[in-house]
């Protein structure tokens, strides 16, 4: 490609002198402005062939060896890999988009709006009905027949729905409805100054007026609305695990950017573990029940073994700030993803 390159050494882009193929000040390749399309073509297949390279050596490294890729990066070896923030953005992004592209929860949702869509359609039609028979009277014999019908007609209908409606808003996932039902409407019954005050009473009238308004649906709809905010969430508690990190390493040798690096290298690992996890359940799902029980086991091994290499510590104390870290990072982890379930309520 020497023959594109352009006899004179100064940089098109800022105007520094070219020495060599490249410019050192900033860093564009010094080649004729009207290329040919094999060029073009060249210049591409090297491109993308030299990220492609970059990805799966980051990739393998990521997988295989726990904590090299912090320790190459805290070194300035940065060249041959993907910078970190770009790696969680695509494996996170690539899990997500597994996640919600093999979870069946959504057509269970429209199943169930459906079918409480049918029971609303049953309800107005037999209100209908009562309507017409009481309209009708009983004038004549004809009347009688058509009232009777009618009548008839009405019981099948509200039986149905009746029925429909009991066999639904009997539990709920986990929720008792007819708890729910029954707490409310005794909190209805008293004076407002003796109801009960505080987060129970607020619980359960969000959780009765939602399975009020959706029926089986309500659950399968906060679980969608929680599902979907958890990228954002994980984001947020990214940075948050450096933090942790800076509790249990030396201030003085290691500055937050240094944890933030781990971190963003630990929350990758994570993500395409559970990407495979969730591939796999898709393929074989029998195997990723077995590996989805081994999942925290293997996580906390990684990160084990990650901190021993990236900080260079006894496997022992880097066992004991992982397990610490687990415990503290999960206690957040399990905070946040109340808020986001309550938010998810809320809305």
């Amino acid at each position: 490609m020497s023959q594109h390159l352009r006899h004179e050494k100064n940089c098109l882009n800022c105007g520094a002198t070219v020495e060599d193929r490249y410019c050192s000040h900033c860093g564009q390749e010094n080649i004729v402005v009207k290329e040919s399309f094999g060029h073009l073509f060249r210049h591409f297949f090297e491109d993308v062939t030299h990220y492609d390279s970059k990805f799966f050596i980051t990739i393998k490294d990521l997988a295989f060896k726990p904590g090299f890729l912090t320790k190459e990066y805290l070194s300035g070896r940065r060249a041959s890999y993907l910078h970190p923030i770009r790696m969680y953005v695509f494996i996170s992004f690539l899990y997500f988009l597994a996640a919600f592209t093999f979870k069946h929860s959504s057509h269970k949702l429209e199943s169930i709006t459906k079918e409480r869509t049918a029971m609303a359609a049953k309800k107005e039609v037999a209100d209908s009905l009562l309507q017409i028979s009481q309209e009708t009277g009983n004038k004549t014999p004809v009347d009688s027949i058509k009232s009777a019908a009618l009548a008839s007609a009405v019981s099948r209908l509200q039986l149905d729905t009746i029925h429909a409606k009991e066999t639904e808003f009997n539990v709920i996932g986990n929720i008792d409805y007819k708890l729910l039902k029954e707490y409310h409407e005794t909190q209805m019954a008293l004076p407002i100054e003796k109801r009960d005050k505080g987060i129970k009473p607020w619980l359960y009238g969000r959780w009765f007026a939602s399975i009020e308004e959706y029926g089986e649906a309500a659950v399968e709809l906060l679980i969608e609305k929680t599902q979907h905010a958890i990228p954002k969430l994980m984001f947020l508690l990214l940075p948050l695990f450096a933090l942790i990190l800076k509790l249990f390493y030396d201030k003085k040798k290691y500055y937050y950017g240094d944890h933030a690096i781990f971190s963003l290298h630990f929350h990758s690992a994570a993500f395409l573990l559970f990407f495979v996890i969730a591939v796999l359940n898709k393929v074989v799902p029998a195997f990723a029940s077995f590996l989805s029980s081994l999942e925290l086991f293997v996580l906390i091994a990684y990160m084990t073994i990650a901190l021993r290499n990236a900080y260079q510590q006894s496997l022992f104390v880097s066992l004991v700030k992982a397990i610490g870290l687990s415990v503290i990072y999960g206690l957040f982890i399990a905070a946040g993803f109340a808020i986001i379930a309550l938010s998810a309520l809320i809305m």
